[in-house]
Parts: structure tokens; sequence; C-alpha cells
């Protein structure tokens, strides 16, 4: 199969194309995004690789040199880096759904594409992040991919190259209260980037309905 991954060098994207490199599945992984992703120098499937250098503005101008049946969407940002509001909404919803309609107008009918959106991700929610979240996810229900893959993972674990001290604080607290995470509290409880990355390529290869959302609850199971 030929895969397609955007957000590779994120905490998750990494991870995801690991995997996807490291796969007998996939005979090429097509990678977008303003630079390429650093691999460890015996990755014996980086010939796989194949780089398309694009800002999250020129996602409509690309045409795909092959027909793609896996796509991983893992774009994310916060407030403090983007910039502001408008420039989160950029990354986490328009190029969500730029790179999503890159893969619509291939018309592949079986199509398989993911994305990571965020634990309470809601259209109607007060909170500005969790409703960014959840427009997105309404928008690209909308678009009638054949088979869309909701990820909704809670707090990420795991060591980013760049500083988000709210998340490192979180980090620090999971260590010692994850034991607490049961039950009801579950659904809160934060997940390591390499097991999200695992779920979305074990969900790529299931038997797929038109929609499938994975919550956090989900992911730890």
């Amino acid at each position: 199969m030929i895969a397609a991954i955007i957000g590779a060098t994120g905490l998750v994207g990494k991870s995801l194309l690991e995997l996807l490199l490291d796969s007998d599945l996939y005979q090429k992984v097509y990678v977008l995004g303003r630079s390429k992703p650093q691999l460890a120098a015996h990755h014996w499937g980086e010939e796989k690789l194949r780089y398309i250098a694009c800002q999250l503005d020129e996602l409509h101008e690309i045409t795909l040199p092959e027909t793609v049946d896996h796509a991983f969407c893992c774009l994310g940002t916060t407030i403090k880096q983007a910039g502001s509001q408008q420039a989160f909404i950029e990354v986490d919803k328009l190029g969500v759904l730029a790179f999503a309609r890159l893969l619509h107008k291939q018309h592949h009918p079986k199509l398989v594409f993911q994305v990571i959106s965020a634990l309470d991700a809601n259209p109607r929610s007060s909170v500005f992040y969790n409703r960014v979240k959840g427009e997105m996810e309404q928008q690209l229900t909308q678009l009638q991919l054949p088979h869309l893959q909701i990820f909704q993972p809670s707090l990420l674990i795991g060591k980013r190259e760049d500083s988000r001290p709210a998340e490192q604080i979180g980090q620090w607290l999971f260590a010692f209260t994850s034991l607490f995470f049961i039950g009801p509290l579950l659904k809160f409880k934060p997940i390591h980037a390499t097991d999200v990355a695992k779920a979305m390529y074990d969900y790529a290869q299931k038997e797929k309905p038109p929609l499938t959302i994975i919550d956090n609850k989900t992911l730890h199971q």
C-alpha cells in the first residue's frame, strides 16, 4: 500500500512514521511538511520515504504522484507556539481539512483517513481548544471520506523537541498519580505518544466502518 503522513516531526508523528517505514504493508510513505524528518542512520525502511516540502497553505496546490491508501494526520500545535488563536486555527483545523481535501480529491473508494483530535472535542464547547478540535471533526465528517478514524487522546506523554511547560508539568504529575486513573477517571489518563501511534497503525489495518471515533479510554484498553 501507499501511505501519506503530515505532522511526522511531532510527538506522535515521529513514532508513527517509524512504524510505517518498518512495516512490510507499505511500499512507499509520502511525508508532507516544512522539514524532512530526521531518521536514525540505520533505519532500514528509509528508502520508502518520499518527502514533499510544503507549507500548510500550499496543500491545495499539491497533486500527489500516487494514489494513497492510508493517510495519517498528526498535526497539532498550541496557541503559544502558533502565536495567536487564528494561527492555531490555521494549523489544527484548516491545515487538517486541507490535507483531507488533498486525499479526498483522489477519489480512492477505500481511503482510510486518520486524524489526531483531542479529549472532549466539541464544536459547541466554551473552551477554545476543544471547540476548534470539535469544529475540525465536524467538518471532516462532512467531507464523507470513505473511512474516517478520529483519535481523541488525553495529555500526550513523551519527550518533545519543543518546550511545552504545561505538558511537562502534566507529565511529572502523571508519574505520581497514574495509579489513580481508574474507572471513570480512565477517560482522563495521560497516554504515551508511542501508544497512540501504535493504535493508529493497528486501526488502519482493521475492518473499517465509515466513521470510527477512538476515545482516550479505548486507547488505554
